[in-house]
């Protein structure tokens, strides 16, 4: 199967790129184009009844969406009760795979911050509050027999390929999965 993120149509970061779309145009685009499957973007509904039906009739399944996590900036179990949520409603839209990505300390959408020299660095205390973190949204999302998969990501604290290394080697690899995100490694 062939999937796409709405990104191609409206950017979630910064919502003016694209915001003349619509989402039922995104979506029909998608399925012209011949994908059948998509990631969930900022103007999907959320109900999966009504989700569900705008996508059966264009033959698009979800196959995804952007969980933000805040492991390293707020306390685990809000992180947990919103990953649930999360985890709930992609289960409920028939999705195998939880994208998720440590936005704790993040200067993602800082438009005049450098990336290379004020992303954050995470200590050796935060590396492991991070990891066990990961771990245990890999454990909730095998409640539903789904994958957690981590997206790296510019601006974060998991940016560059020793920081990518580094929290694979760290995580347990039957609850943690790499994203590989070719655009974002190569630049």
């Amino acid at each position: 199967k062939l999937g796409i993120a709405p990104i191609g149509w409206t950017n979630d970061d910064i919502p003016t790129l694209g915001g003349e779309i619509t989402f039922e145009q995104c979506i029909s685009e998608m399925a012209l184009a011949g994908f059948t499957g998509t990631e969930v973007g900022n103007k999907y509904p959320r109900d999966p009844n009504v989700l569900k039906r705008y996508l059966d009739i264009r033959g698009l399944q979800v196959a995804s969406a952007w969980f933000s996590s805040f492991i390293l900036t707020k306390p685990m179990s809000e992180v947990e009760s919103s990953f649930i949520e999360h985890r709930n409603f992609l289960y409920e839209m028939g999705a195998k795979v939880i994208v998720v990505s440590e936005q704790g300390n993040s200067i993602q959408g800082q438009m005049s911050t450098p990336l290379f020299d004020h992303k954050p660095l995470l200590t050796e205390d935060e590396w492991d509050k991070l990891i066990h973190g990961l771990n245990r949204l890999g454990e909730l999302a095998k409640e539903k027999n789904m994958d957690i998969v981590y997206h790296h990501h510019m601006g974060t604290c998991i940016q560059t390929e020793e920081e990518i290394d580094r929290l694979m080697e760290s995580s347990d690899a039957s609850l943690v999965s790499l994203l590989y995100d070719t655009g974002h490694l190569y630049f």
